[in-house]
């Protein structure tokens, strides 16, 4: 009876040890989450001028980084919300705990047109999102358009190239205008020696812009616009002339020949014309020394 309850007490023994030497695994399978693109447009169309924006929305981003480029160029344009571009009209727009990282492009320009690239970077893929902008010459309304440009379109090399700008509004005059050469924007630069100088009417609703570049040069040239904030554009071509030192506002070297001409007629005549006089004032001397004799 001993030796029964002695065998039954090992064998509870050796299932208790056993029991609890098995390892107690309990396997969680966490799913880790992609990211995705949330739908949104792959196609956009603005006017040369306006602000463009591209929208790009990623969900499940976790720690990884959204960039911008556009897809003709291997550089980024922006990686986060750091631009990467000396470009300040382009910025990103990203509000506060959403996944929204929209590209920004402000005065939005021709040359601005084609595919952009979100891009999401991560070690193990890239995942891609592009989108295209098309962008339009602005339309010109015939009937807010009241904008014209003054000045000469012939300049002489080294004088001073001076345009005014001026633009009417039917309620108030536009809030600005900028000057544009050849396509560049121009701002007042002392050491190229432009200035531009704005002038608001509030009684004729006009505001009013002088361009005004001193020693003009040759490469100064070329097609100048003009254009309000609610876009309304005019221009005018500048021609800068090249002049000789020995030829400014005197006529050709033939004009000068025949001035000289001119000025040895006008001296031979009147050296002839004092010879003359001489010669009758001798005679007349000598006939009044005739008759006292």
């Amino acid at each position: 009876m001993l030796e029964e309850l002695r065998l039954l007490f090992h064998l509870f023994f050796v299932v208790v040890v056993t029991a609890y030497d098995r390892p107690y695994v309990q396997t969680q399978t966490w799913e880790v989450k992609s990211p995705v693109f949330a739908p949104t447009p792959d196609n956009y169309t603005y006017e040369a001028g306006k602000l463009a924006r591209l929208k790009c929305e990623v969900q499940n981003l976790g720690k990884k980084r959204v960039g911008w480029r556009r897809a003709s160029a291997p550089n980024p344009l922006t990686i986060g919300t750091m631009t990467f571009v000396e470009d300040d009209r382009i910025s990103v727009e990203h509000p506060p705990s959403t996944g929204q990282w929209n590209l920004m492009i402000k005065r939005v320009e021709i040359e601005d047109a084609g595919v952009y690239e979100c891009q999401v970077a991560s070690t193990a893929r890239h995942l891609r999102k592009h989108v295209l902008l098309v962008v339009k010459e602005p339309k010109i309304r015939e009937n807010e358009h009241n904008i014209q440009i003054t000045g000469e379109e012939f300049v002489e090399q080294g004088k001073k190239i001076y345009l005014i700008c001026n633009a009417t509004g039917k309620e108030h005059s536009p809030d600005d205008l900028d000057w544009f050469k050849n396509g560049n924007k121009l701002t007042t630069e002392f050491a190229r020696k432009i200035y531009i100088r704005k002038f608001v009417s509030l009684t004729t609703k006009t505001i009013v812009s002088i361009l005004e570049i001193k020693n003009a040069k040759l490469s100064d040239a070329g097609m100048y616009v003009c254009r309000t904030s609610d876009l309304q554009i005019t221009s005018r071509r500048i021609n800068v002339l090249k002049t000789n030192k020995e030829n400014v506002k005197r006529g050709t070297p033939k004009d000068h020949s025949d001035s000289n001409s001119g000025r040895t007629l006008f001296g031979s005549c009147s050296t002839s014309l004092v010879l003359t006089l001489i010669s009758l004032l001798t005679i007349r001397y000598r006939l009044e020394v005739m008759v006292l004799r």
